[in-house]
């Protein structure tokens, strides 16, 4: 029998974020193609068009690692996006980059804080995409936002059926784009 290779917990809990980060893309993508499609009258094309952006937005936030995507929503936007907590980004470290030395548990645990703020970046990610492309602001952020959450809650937050349903109507399957290598660049 095998031997097991040990997992650290700053290695599980990074697993985890990177887990939770594919529910959230998938759960949101789908939401904000649905919403774009019902009530925007959005098209496959378009959608994946803008679909396409948040993947060059999260590669811009990644590459620049003095803000997140959080603060960059709120530069571009003027939106402040807060976690279901109604924690400012402002308060965290990990968030606001201000690391202070930290031991291996105090990053692990840091790992798993972030895990709550995953949807809000993933969110604050799609409000710069429509912010760029259609120059949505304040108003209209806040009524695509709306329609995202009443489809979000009426999925029950299933990644799988809004997945499903997304493909039905708008014919875009989330998955394909958010990880679609994109040239010379990473896969979310």
């Amino acid at each position: 029998m095998a031997k097991r290779k040990h997992r650290t917990a700053y290695q599980k809990a990074t697993a985890d974020l990177e887990a939770e980060m594919h529910r959230q893309c998938a759960i949101l993508y789908s939401a904000t193609a649905l919403a774009l499609h019902r009530h925007w009258n959005k098209g496959t094309e378009a959608i994946t068009r803008l679909l396409d952006i948040t993947g060059e937005v999260w590669h811009a936030c990644a590459m620049d690692n003095t803000k997140s995507m959080i603060q960059m929503c709120e530069e571009e936007t003027g939106i402040e996006i807060k976690n279901e907590t109604g924690k400012s980004w402002r308060d965290l470290a990990y968030l606001n980059n201000s690391f202070p030395q930290m031991t291996n548990a105090q990053w692990a645990y840091m790992r798993i804080r972030q895990k709550q703020w995953i949807a809000p970046q993933v969110m604050a990610c799609i409000m710069v995409a429509l912010h760029r492309k259609y120059g949505f602001g304040f108003e209209r952020l806040s009524r695509l936002y709306n329609q995202i959450d009443v489809i979000r809650t009426e999925y029950s937050l299933d990644p799988d059926k809004l997945r499903e349903v997304c493909r039905d109507e708008t014919h875009i399957d989330v998955h394909e784009v958010y990880t679609r290598p994109r040239e010379g660049k990473e896969v979310v």
